[in-house]
């Protein structure tokens, strides 16, 4: 297979507007000119007016179905900034213009930062690639269109899919006798560039090759999705569509259960289905779709061992780590014998070194905010009525009054 080049080359287009063409102005074309604020300012040859407001994503949807170059795409994207804006007004307000499109997909060369956080497996790290702003604003906008036109995932499918979580990934796998995680090897690095361009030509997106070039060159670097970008997830969605129906297929002919959370695949079976054959058929389909399993991840899970799936016990029921409710209960044991200091210097070293603390650039977030983020992650597992559930939020939000009269107090001695 001959090698993808780190960006598709520029389609000709000799009817595309000069860089910079104010594509997201206000106001009607008239006669060479546009109004704006009573003013008739000159316009370019190829100028059209902006897209009214998108009030549904449905609307969205269409007009992305529409993009046939970068002016076409900016108006888009201008009209998605507007939705947004709707639900985050604070937000900015900055528009998007066709030559800044362009810019990032064929001419900018050092578009993102590459850093490292840590893996599960002691010692291993994971290659982070973060766009810079202007590239990462249009990446937000996109994956807005991309979310309101990508509407048929994948049942198997869980991992950033609205409404659909780590728990609902886990739960068809909950009281099964058997079952085996996978992992796939550099998933993110395997969804080659040439892939996605594809899918963007094809239904639910249909757009045609110009449109489809730029807006894989917006998403893509080196050849392939990096991970740490907003579209990069959805995007590895729409390319697996075909992996996941191969594979649900597979675990129907073997009586198994399959289920997808971004690289981590997972079967499950009452009886001893994963025999050589099975793992054969397997590995096939992975090379067929571009990707391979990485031989160190795979664990068969049987019920004498705790079985996870996602982070989650699904032995008998969804339910968290036993080490998981240990660390709730600890950190609120520090906090009530040894004061809020405390508490939080034992967080800061539970924390540092970890996915979150790269996540937040070093700044570890305060106690009462982590505490809450576990208890709700608690609840989220093992339900709302869960006991230990409501006594870890009523123990929280005891000491969090405490401290608060604590502080008070102490400002008025």
């Amino acid at each position: 297979m001959a090698e993808t080049p780190d960006q598709l080359p520029l389609p000709p287009n000799e009817n595309e507007p000069a860089a910079g063409t104010p594509a997201d102005q206000l106001g009607e074309p008239l006669a060479g000119f546009l109004v704006k604020n009573g003013w008739l300012q000159l316009v370019k040859p190829g100028y059209q007016p902006a897209l009214p407001a998108a009030t549904e994503l449905t609307e969205l949807a269409e007009h992305f179905r529409a993009v046939t170059d970068a002016t076409s795409l900016a108006r888009v994207l201008n009209a998605a900034l507007e939705l947004h804006q709707k639900q985050h007004p604070k937000g900015s307000t900055k528009t998007v213009a066709p030559g800044l499109l362009l810019y990032y997909a064929h001419h900018k060369k050092e578009r993102y930062r590459t850093f490292q956080v840590p893996k599960r497996t002691r010692g291993q790290f994971r290659d982070i690639k973060a766009p810079e702003q202007g590239l990462l604003r249009i990446q937000r906008l996109l994956l807005l269109c991309l979310t309101a036109t990508f509407t048929t995932c994948d049942e198997a499918a869980h991992g950033f899919v609205p409404g659909r979580s780590v728990l609902t990934n886990a739960q068809p796998h909950a009281g099964r006798r058997f079952v085996l995680n996978l992992d796939l090897k550099d998933f993110f690095p395997s969804t080659r560039v040439g892939r996605v361009l594809k899918v963007l030509q094809l239904a639910p997106f249909n757009l045609p090759k110009e449109a489809a070039h730029l807006i894989a060159n917006l998403c893509c670097d080196q050849g392939s999705l990096p991970q740490g970008t907003p579209t990069s997830p959805l995007l590895t969605n729409v390319v697996c569509v075909w992996l996941d129906r191969k594979l649900r297929a597979l675990a129907k002919q073997h009586r198994c259960l399959y289920t997808r959370y971004a690289d981590d695949i997972t079967f499950s079976s009452q009886r001893p289905a994963f025999t050589p054959s099975f793992h054969a058929e397997l590995n096939s389909i992975l090379a067929d779709e571009g990707y391979e399993q990485n031989p160190a991840k795979q664990r068969l899970q049987t019920p004498e061992v705790r079985q996870e799936v996602t982070g989650v016990v699904v032995n008998e029921r969804p339910n968290v780590p036993r080490e998981f409710m240990q660390d709730i209960r600890f950190l609120l044991h520090m906090w009530q014998k040894h004061g809020y200091a405390a508490a939080s210097e034992v967080m800061r070293k539970k924390y540092g070194g970890g996915k979150a603390h790269a996540r937040y650039k070093g700044n570890i977030p305060k106690l009462e905010k982590v505490l809450a983020g576990k208890i709700a992650y608690l609840g989220m597992v093992r339900g709302k009525d869960d006991v230990a559930y409501k006594q870890a939020l009523f123990a929280l939000k005891e000491q969090i009054i405490r401290t608060k009269f604590s502080a008070l107090l102490g400002k008025l001695k």
